[in-house]
Parts: structure tokens; sequence; C-alpha cells
């Protein structure tokens, strides 16, 4: 199966152990329709980036209310933009079900719980980790290396 990641053979008995597991049906829809979503996303924080950064303002609201102001701000845009450029280099590893995009969706997914851990968005952190590394480790069988 290759190297583990940061956290993985940590996490991996906790989500696919002691969660219940998805039918082989929805885990197929995931793995068929998410990267589409994924690059849906991904193109939607670009355009919030964009207008938090200044550029534009048809959308003005998104980058104030999703951001905050500040230095927090500043650094939540930094890790938004990098997650953004993750989940875009994603897309097409994800399409062609390898485990590099499975990667990048996992180190995304722990960037995004750094990132709400250093804005003190605690409850954030441990709602968006457990649906997210649940749905990422009951899909992980069905990427290759």
């Amino acid at each position: 199966m290759g190297p583990k990641l940061i956290l993985e053979n940590e996490l991996e008995p906790i989500f696919l152990g002691k969660f219940p597991p998805f039918p082989d049906d929805i885990k197929e829809f995931l793995v068929k329709y998410g990267p589409y979503l994924i690059l849906f996303i991904a193109i939607f924080m670009l355009f919030g980036l964009l207008t938090a950064f200044g550029i534009g303002t048809a959308a003005i609201g998104i980058g104030v209310v999703a951001y905050g102001s500040g230095f927090m701000m500043y650094i939540s845009l930094f890790i938004a933009t990098i997650i953004a450029v993750m989940y875009l280099m994603a897309f097409t590893p994800l399409r062609a079900r390898k485990k590099a995009g499975w990667n990048l969706m996992y180190y995304a997914l722990l960037l995004s719980l750094i990132s709400s851990l250093v804005q003190l968005a605690l409850l954030s952190a441990i709602i968006s980790g457990l649906i997210g590394f649940w749905v990422l480790f009951q899909i992980r069988e069905k990427y290759i290396l």
C-alpha cells in the first residue's frame, strides 16, 4: 500500500474500526463524483480569496465573513490559498483513482484543521476532522498507488 502518512497509523483504527463503514455504492459514488466537487470547491475558494485580497468586489462578503480581520485573517488567507492549490492539484489524480490524490486531500484536511486550531475554532476543527477523516478513510481503499 506504500508508506503511511503522518498520523495515518493512529487515525486508521479509529475511522475504520470505530466508525460505521460506508456501503460500497456510497464509496463508489464519492470516488466517482468527489473529484468534481473538490474542483468546484477549489474554484469557489479561489474566487473568495481573490476578493479577500482585494481583486474584484463581486463577492466582498465572502472574504470578510470567512476570514475575519487582522493578523489572523492573513494567516487564514495564506493557509486557504495553499489548500485551494492542493485541491486543484488533487483533481487529476483523484479522477484517475491514484493514491497521490487521496494523499493531497489528507494533507489538505490536516492543514485545514491546523488553520481552525490557530483561529481557536475548536468546535469547527472537531466536527470537520471527524467527518473529513471518516470519509477519507472510508474511500481510501478505492485508490491505487
